[in-house]
């Protein structure tokens, strides 16, 4: 087999671990221990392990190391064999999180193995299911799982406040999940519960959001925040589902489409921030609120007897009304056009 067509059989099998490959992976392919040596020795592939090779395409960085490590094991992305889980400081690496450089690589396993190198070391534990992701191949602990393990591990306050910072502004960093994480760790750090530690540590990584956002990693306050706009959340999407039925079904009663929407008639009344959160999410609400209104206040004046304003000056009313409350939204409107 020529150089090039060996190269470009151990890129096949590299391209699914990031560039790198075992020899038995290039015995499998075709590619002989001597051809492997001969590509070394030229420097186009790069000895990374014993019995690990890293390709032209395989980037470089702290996690090839990892990667090298896992395949040393013998694990692979699919097979029989019992994975290799990347853990502890590994799987922070993997994760990007904090500015920990392992010396030593973590992997847990179901089955007790041992391994000869002093870099490697395995933990006998069966991890659920929930616990383990997958990051471009490679198996490892879930991010609150990685927080959980170093804090157990006792790694030094500095170096865990930079990984749960960056776990906390991470798309996996859920502050319920992280909480919990820290939580049997927070008597070692003098500290009542997980909610207390990891606001500790946010702050010791100055990580500073504000107040309000830092409070909702408080379950309790959370809560709070839920249960004080829920009724007004609940009022502004009856109201726009009333006035987006009416406008799907013209002909319908104006006042079974209400009661469809909301057992409760709609409230006159909008707090100004939950009118903002409802311009910002969903474009049109308030429009529909003020036409619905509209709507309810012709009814009742044809009930009462009393003439109602031009339809024309009624509906600029109602855009007026709307563009009040919610300054600024036209200038987004023109942005988003």
């Amino acid at each position: 087999m020529r150089a090039v067509d060996g190269l470009e059989a151990l890129e096949l099998v590299g391209s699914t671990q990031q560039g790198l490959v075992t020899a038995a992976q290039a015995r499998t392919a075709g590619v002989s221990k001597m051809q492997v040596k001969r590509l070394a020795d030229a420097g186009i592939v790069q000895h990374l392990l014993h019995g690990v090779y890293a390709l032209p395409s395989a980037p470089g960085g702290p996690v090839q190391s990892v990667r090298a490590a896992w395949l040393a094991t013998g694990s692979r992305p699919a097979g029989s064999r019992p994975l290799a889980v990347v853990s502890g400081e590994s799987a922070a690496a993997v994760h990007r999180l904090g500015d920990l450089v392992p010396s030593v690589h973590e992997f847990s396993t179901a089955v007790r193995r041992q391994s000869a190198r002093d870099d490697v070391r395995y933990r006998k534990r069966d991890l659920p299911a929930g616990d383990v992701t997958t990051v471009d191949g490679l198996p490892v602990t879930t991010v609150a799982r990685t927080v959980a393990d170093l804090a157990a591990a006792e790694t030094d306050s500095g170096h865990l406040a930079a990984v749960v910072r960056d776990a906390y502004t991470s798309d996996e960093g859920a502050s319920d999940a992280l909480a919990a994480a820290l939580g049997p760790a927070a008597k070692r750090f003098g500290v009542s519960d997980g909610d207390a530690l990891l606001i500790g540590l946010l702050k010791a990584a100055g990580y500073r959001p504000d107040a309000r956002t830092l409070g909702l990693a408080i379950p309790e306050a959370r809560d709070a925040v839920v249960r004080a706009i829920e009724p007004h959340v609940r009022d502004v999407v009856a109201i726009a589902l009333a006035a987006r039925l009416r406008e799907l079904v013209p002909d319908a009663d104006a006042a079974a489409l209400r009661r469809l929407a909301a057992e409760a008639p709609p409230p006159h009344a909008f707090g100004q921030e939950v009118q903002d959160a409802a311009v910002a999410r969903l474009p049109g609400v308030l429009e529909a609120v003020a036409r619905e209104r509209l709507r309810a206040d012709e009814t009742a004046a044809r009930r009462t007897g009393h003439g109602a304003t031009d339809d024309r000056d009624r509906g600029g009313e109602a855009a007026a009304v709307a563009e009040r409350q919610a300054p600024g939204r036209g200038e987004a409107s023109r942005r988003r056009g």
